[in-house]
């Protein structure tokens, strides 16, 4: 396969180029091997400024749309926490006006995963275009519409 080239910008705003092999599309994200250190990486395509060396023909959607505010009702997905807690977060959820789902769908915008989040749940949300999100990140999203993800 290819080599994937492109310059990225974190979510801390600091910009870099990377390379991937190995990779695949994974709905909204980018996921292979750095060059660099030899990890498995998840890059969120939305946050790559550029891609390199023609590596935007290599894909089938480079540049997805951003996810929506969470004003815009969208659906999310518990997964990962002890029942009582999960029952607090879609509480909070539902009185956010969010459409709160118990699997994944295909429209689902955002999971948010636990301690105890299964892997292939985590696939399966990303093959549908959602994003991951931890619970401070949930939180901080619903507090001032920043949206945080973590990819690693």
């Amino acid at each position: 396969m290819d080599l994937l080239a492109f310059r990225y910008t974190d979510a801390r705003g600091q910009e870099r180029t990377w390379r991937l092999e190995n990779w695949k599309e994974s709905g909204k994200y980018i996921e292979g091997v750095s060059t660099e250190d030899r990890k498995f990486r998840t890059f969120r395509k939305d946050r790559v400024n550029e891609y390199l060396d023609k590596a935007e023909s290599l894909l089938i959607e480079p540049r997805p749309a951003p996810p929506p505010p969470p004003s815009n009702k969208p659906d999310v997905l518990f997964t990962g926490f002890p029942k009582p807690r999960r029952a607090e977060l879609e509480a909070i959820a539902s009185d956010c006006g969010m459409q709160v789902r118990k699997t994944v769908t295909q429209g689902l915008i955002y999971l948010c995963c636990g301690p105890n989040a299964g892997p292939k749940k985590i696939e399966g949300a990303r093959e549908k275009g959602a994003f991951i999100l931890f619970k401070d990140s949930f939180m901080l999203m619903l507090e001032t519409g920043e949206l945080i993800e973590e990819t690693d």
